[in-house]
């Protein structure tokens, strides 16, 4: 039987894909996976029961009176938000997340001057009370060299993916197994961080395989040659001068030629729009992704998917 709580928050969803925004994914299970989910003993303890992308979320605002019926994670990457929970509001910031609790009163949103970007999943199961009594307040990802920002962001990329494909029992399974995953890296981060990379006192670590690194895990933003100058302690022309003796490419240019490797992968390997790959790469001008795209790999974006994309 439907609860008053999850009405609301069914009403909510379908206002949003009403609606929606420019680049957005959004996918939500019927009600008799969940079923299935919470009855199946290898995935009861975590059941994913909606998950989203929302870019840009101008004029995003949810009001729920009774709550809904899941857990809710929201994680900001880019712009700002806010949420009211218990008749506290709090503020959300980039590479800040928070899990609000299951039939409980909130609000959200994001002013329309600095509207965020984020991933979002409703989630239950056995062992969803435990992790939120973990995230009871805003909380803030560190961002280093270790960080491995993208690679969370893959996460939800990867289990969007599965969820957008198909609904069988396997791809059930595997969305709910690897959810604990993606949960983990948020709940421990610093050992998400180690499991990929090992700890290197800053002195040893090769000038080119740090600047690189800190563009990939700022894959989707635009960065600024005095931000990686920053990383170096030195100024921006000795950095420019050092990175070009080493690789041969003016760091931008190398920059630029990560985001179009990234987004050939993406228009290969999935479903995304053209707009939506720009998006994520921090390209809010499809226009100028196109040029940039056909610069550096002499074809447009649209006949690269013709020839490579996966059906």
């Amino acid at each position: 039987m439907t609860t008053n709580a999850e009405k609301i928050n069914y009403y909510y969803i379908e206002m949003q894909i009403k609606h929606g925004f420019e680049g957005q994914r959004l996918v939500v299970y019927p009600f008799y996976v969940m079923e299935g989910a919470m009855s199946n003993a290898m995935t009861a303890d975590l059941v994913v029961h909606s998950m989203g992308f929302f870019p840009n979320a101008s004029n995003h605002y949810i009001d729920r009176p009774l709550g809904c019926g899941e857990y809710i994670l929201i994680y900001c990457t880019k712009g700002k938000g806010w949420f009211v929970l218990d008749g506290i509001k709090h503020d959300v910031t980039p590479n800040q997340f928070f899990i609000l609790p299951a039939e409980k009163a909130h609000r959200y949103g994001s002013p329309n001057d600095d509207s965020w970007t984020i991933y979002w999943v409703h989630f239950k199961g056995n062992k969803a009370a435990e992790i939120y009594a973990k995230i009871l307040n805003v909380c803030t990802l560190e961002v280093n060299d270790n960080s491995r920002m993208d690679d969370r962001r893959n996460l939800f990329d990867e289990l969007l993916n599965v969820m957008e494909a198909q609904i069988t029992d396997e791809s059930v399974m595997y969305v709910n197994l690897c959810f604990s995953q993606l949960i983990a890296s948020f709940l421990l981060p610093n050992i998400f961080s180690q499991a990929k990379y090992s700890e290197e006192k800053e002195g040893n670590t090769f000038f080119v395989s740090k600047a690189t690194h800190f563009m990939n895990e700022n894959i989707d933003k635009q960065i600024k040659i005095e931000e990686l100058a920053s990383l170096f302690a030195c100024s921006p022309s000795y950095f420019y001068r050092k990175f070009v003796k080493e690789t041969g490419y003016a760091p931008l240019s190398y920059f630029h030629s990560l985001k179009i490797r990234r987004a050939s992968e993406m228009l290969a390997n999935t479903q995304l729009k053209i707009k939506q790959v720009a998006i994520k790469l921090g390209i809010d001008d499809a226009y100028y992704f196109s040029r940039l795209f056909k610069n550096v790999t002499g074809i447009s974006p649209s006949d690269y998917v013709k020839k490579h994309r996966k059906q």
